[in-house]
């Protein structure tokens, strides 16, 4: 399939064709990816004269209906009800004719392949909201992997789960695909996820809640107390003090059922499953 994308307009005036561009989706031959950018949100809503008007609840649709596509593909289900909302066609077909509060552009070809960096190019080229040199994003994230493996998965890849992907047709409970850098089981759950937030907010958000979910799913189906789970979010801290990624951060790290901590201090982990004697316990 090709790979493309249609950025989304709200019109606040349909009768004078004001638009404010406040997010886009892409198709990366495989699953949709989503973008919106809050500051473009806020200018809508001032736009609005309609205060019944809801953006974030557009959003949010928007959002699941892309999530349910992405599922539906992945699992490979019998009954593939959302092909057509994955074809260039349906988008010129939505650029036509949706001329209410929600309008889409027409769909854009992109011929290269479609990666997380070419993924935040696209952001930063269509609502110059990137912060920080996207190589150099790249790079950070990278040295600190190579520190994770270093310090954590080579010494424990054989007695625990590493790169532990959760699958829905294993897992019924959990709608979404999720992996865990690692996660073992002696007693109580140990688990780590790697997270960079210098991602898109959403990004960021949705591994989080995601992570969240997936604790309470597994201390559930096991028989655990989640006071006696460990479970880690390993990353750096945000530059950006009073930033909204760093306020997440800080969400994050004055919640109880997960530690934030440092790459460098990833060797904890397997300290820990080590010390607790940790094992495989999960269908590979």
């Amino acid at each position: 399939m090709k790979n493309f994308y249609s950025i989304l307009n709200l019109s606040p005036n349909i009768a004078t064709q004001d638009s404010v561009a406040i997010g886009f989706l892409l198709f990366d031959g495989l699953k949709f990816r989503y973008y919106f950018s809050e500051r473009k949100k806020r200018i809508a809503k001032t736009l609005l004269n309609d205060k019944n008007v809801n953006v974030n609840f557009i959003v949010n649709q928007i959002i699941e209906k892309c999530n349910a596509i992405n599922s539906d593909k992945e699992e490979m289900k019998f009954f593939y009800k959302f092909d057509k909302l994955s074809e260039m066609a349906y988008f010129e077909y939505l650029s036509k004719y949706s001329n209410g509060l929600l309008q889409f552009s027409k769909p854009n070809l992109i011929n290269n392949k479609i990666d997380d960096v070419s993924y935040e190019k696209l952001i930063g080229f269509l609502f110059k909201e990137s912060t920080r040199n996207l190589e150099t994003l790249n790079k950070d994230f990278s040295v600190a992997k190579n520190i994770i493996e270093k310090k954590l998965i080579h010494r424990v890849d054989k007695k625990v789960h590493t790169h532990y992907k959760f699958k829905p047709a294993i897992f019924p409970s959990i709608y979404f695909h999720y992996e865990m850098d690692c996660i073992g089981l002696n007693g109580s759950l140990i688990g780590a996820k790697s997270l960079s937030f210098d991602k898109s907010l959403q990004v960021i958000d949705k591994n989080i809640s995601h992570y969240f979910t997936l604790i309470s799913s597994l201390t559930g189906k096991f028989n655990k107390s989640l006071k006696d789970n460990n479970f880690y979010l390993i990353s750096e801290e945000p530059k950006k003090t009073g930033s909204k990624e760093h306020k997440l951060w800080e969400s994050v790290h004055y919640n109880e059922l997960i530690s934030i901590i440092n790459p460098e201090e990833s060797n904890k982990v397997a300290d820990l499953i080590l010390e607790k004697k940790a094992s495989k316990f999960l269908v590979e």
